[in-house]
């Protein structure tokens, strides 16, 4: 009878398994794509899972992995019609590793999925693919990945599959269960307070396991302290190390045997809950919106900003001290600025609203709009150095005029040029502030994003609005032509730093087109002080020049391979997890091409001898993130530490103690200091 019983579950299920190839084999884990039922059914929804079986003592991560490691992610590929739900994510386990705690998967599991099905199928089988990749680990940290096809018959009926019933009904018991009523939650300078709803029986506190599923907010390591207040049942939680400010809701499962409740907070859970500072309360809104007044007025401070605050420091000694003028210019100057960060600061929310994995500075990521770049700083440095002068129409004349001079549009024009050059460079304070603008409401956010560019603004604003102030100005006079022309050298300066740039986002080959396209340039501007027939011929040369390298799909080079003597290794989430398992202490750098703070951090304080003998003598090993290009996952990293741009310089002591994140400007002192606590 066994025997009988086992030929017939083998012969059930093999309609559905027709085609199907064996479970995937990769480093101590065996997987493949499954199906709760043996065929699809019409308008009947269908569960579908991941199905793992890990090696003994291997695991994969949950939706939360802990303090290291990465979730499992599923990527599906569906016939017309269908759609699919988030992984269904069971009860995890706590997996401590020495002073670490992750929270995951061991033995065999499946992470379902649900399908919708339409209720009209034109075919006699559906055929489902996959992709998934995930981080197993032991002690040391394995990535992995597979591709996966499942093809099932399309029936009026269906049976459950005997080979996965066992599995996907664990999976279905070990489903935590959304909470009826939210909980509450309040921040002190140390701690997390939870309160939850009054139904909820915590005795004995200790049956229950406490998971955080939203990340970085409380400690994974700490065990809950329980308190019974009047309200109800409480949970107090040290926060996490890695805390950056109050989130706008903060989700966690508390879990008893196979029973999960899965919960909510927000500081609206109960009445009479304490707003959460940090978060979109007005405590830590208006502390971000200091932060960001002060980052924007140190972003002045930044070499990136230095040619435009020349070009306006020549409009402001032609005003010859004028206050008058000076106060209207001020404003307008600052009107350009505010509005093009705000414009800027919307097409950045839009696009992360969409699923887009942005960050401040996300327009220099665009080799077109560095090539744009290039072009309006080459013509601006052609101008002022007076190889080149034009009349007053046409082109050029009117691209003159938009930042040239003392008047209104002079003013506003070189406010949005400070806003297109100031978004390489992050300032201290700036790189807070703008993390927490992204993590508040939209409204929040821009009035964050308006602060930053206030605080750019306000040197010239100052000028005009406190006494004093303009009398500090040089008197225009014969002078103030060689200071034009002295303009043109800074100028000059970031057009060979916005060439390098381009060329490390494309290639050797590309970057040279775009000079050999200045040359162009500068060709067809000095045939429009020719005339007749000329002047067209040099229009003709300037629209081809500017518009082949604007226009052309520039060649994208791959990253040079590194040196056998190099300094860093490439940063990816995966070479993190396994050197942290490992217990190696770790040095990240965030940086891109385009940062300038983040070249003199690193021309400063992060590639002398010295710098490389601390390394080598404390056993650090260094990680560098290159964001010059766009990676979702840097600018996943950059969100866990509450950023949204770079630089980020962050330091893992090693095992046991928390990771320290380093002050946005460097030097040999601060770095040397850092790597000596370890």
């Amino acid at each position: 009878m066994p025997l009988l019983i086992m030929l017939l579950a083998w012969l059930l299920p093999v309609s559905a398994a027709l085609g199907e190839p064996p479970a995937l084999r990769t480093d101590n884990l065996d997987s493949r794509l499954v199906a709760a039922r043996t065929a699809v059914v019409p308008g009947e929804p269908l569960r579908i899972g991941l199905w793992l079986q890990h090696d003994p003592e291997w695991h994969t991560y949950w939706l939360n992995p802990g303090d290291s490691g990465l979730p499992t992610r599923i990527e599906l590929e569906l016939p017309p019609g269908f759609s699919a739900g988030p992984i269904q994510w069971p009860i995890p386990e706590r997996l401590p590793a020495g002073p670490l705690v992750n929270f995951g998967y061991s033995g065999t599991i499946v992470l379902p999925l649900e399908l919708t099905v339409p209720a009209n199928i034109d075919a006699e089988s559906v055929t489902i693919r996959a992709r998934a990749d995930w981080l197993i680990c032991k002690v040391e940290c394995i990535p992995g990945d597979g591709e996966y096809t499942l093809t099932l018959p399309v029936a009026s009926a269906a049976q459950v599959e005997p080979r996965w019933a066992a599995d996907f009904d664990r999976a279905e018991r070990r489903q935590p269960v959304p909470a009826d009523r939210a909980a509450a939650i309040s921040f002190t300078d140390e701690t997390v307070e939870l309160r939850l709803p009054a139904e909820l029986a915590p005795a004995p506190a200790a049956a229950w396991t406490f998971f955080p599923a939203t990340p970085q907010v409380v400690s994974n390591t700490a065990a809950p302290r329980w308190l019974e207040t009047a309200d109800g049942p409480a949970l107090v939680l040290p926060k996490s190390d890695y805390f950056v400010g109050a989130p706008a809701s903060f989700e966690f499962l508390l879990a008893r045997d196979d029973t999960g409740l899965m919960f909510t907070a927000s500081a609206a859970g109960v009445p009479g809950a304490d707003p959460a500072p940090g978060g979109a309360g007005m405590p830590g809104l208006l502390l971000a919106l200091g932060l960001a007044l002060a980052g924007g007025l140190m972003l002045n401070l930044m070499p990136c900003v230095f040619p435009v605050l020349f070009l306006k420091a020549a409009g402001a000694i032609e005003a010859g001290g004028d206050r008058v003028v000076l106060k209207r210019h001020g404003l307008i100057y600052t009107a350009g600025v505010v509005t093009s960060f705000l414009a800027v600061a919307g097409l950045l929310l839009a696009l992360r609203a969409s699923g887009e994995a942005l960050g401040w500075g996300f327009q220099l990521q665009a080799p077109a709009f560095v090539a744009a770049l290039v072009l309006l700083f080459f013509v601006l440095a052609m101008n002022f150095a007076g190889l080149f002068e034009f009349g007053g129409g046409g082109l050029a004349g009117a691209g003159q005029r938009l930042v040239k001079g003392h008047g209104d549009r002079a003013a506003f024009f070189t406010g949005v040029l400070a806003v297109l050059v100031a978004s390489p460079c992050t300032a201290p304070f700036m790189g807070v502030a703008l993390g927490v603008a992204l993590a508040l409401p939209t409204p929040a956010a821009l009035a964050i994003f308006g602060a930053l560019g206030l605080g750019l603004a306000l040197p010239i604003l100052a000028l005009g609005w406190v006494p004093g102030l303009a009398r500090l100005l040089p008197r225009p006079g014969a002078w103030l032509e060689t200071f034009r022309r002295v303009l043109a050298f800074p100028l000059l300066l970031t057009v060979a730093w916005l060439l390098w740039v381009y060329g490390e986002q494309t290639s050797v080959l590309a970057m040279s087109w775009l000079l050999a396209a200045l040359v162009g340039v500068t060709f067809g501007l000095w045939l429009l002080n020719a005339r007749g027939g000329w002047r067209l011929l040099g229009y003709g040369a300037l629209a081809l020049c500017i518009a082949l390298p604007l226009l052309r799909a520039p060649e994208v080079s791959r990253p040079a391979e590194a040196e056998a003597r190099a300094l860093h290794e490439t940063w990816t989430p995966e070479r993190l997890a396994e050197l942290r398992a490992a217990g190696h202490p770790v040095l990240v750098n965030m940086s891109a091409a385009w940062c300038i703070t983040c070249l003199a951090n690193e021309r400063m304080a992060l590639s002398s001898e010295g710098f490389r003998a601390s390394l080598e003598s404390r056993g650090v090993r260094y990680l560098k993130g290159d964001w010059t290009r766009r990676d979702s996952s840097i600018t996943n990293y950059l969100e866990s530490f509450g950023r949204s741009g770079v630089p980020l310089y962050v330091l893992y002591p090693g095992p046991g103690r928390e990771p320290i994140v380093l002050p946005q400007l460097l030097t040999v002192e601060i770095v040397q200091q850092a790597l000596d606590n370890i």
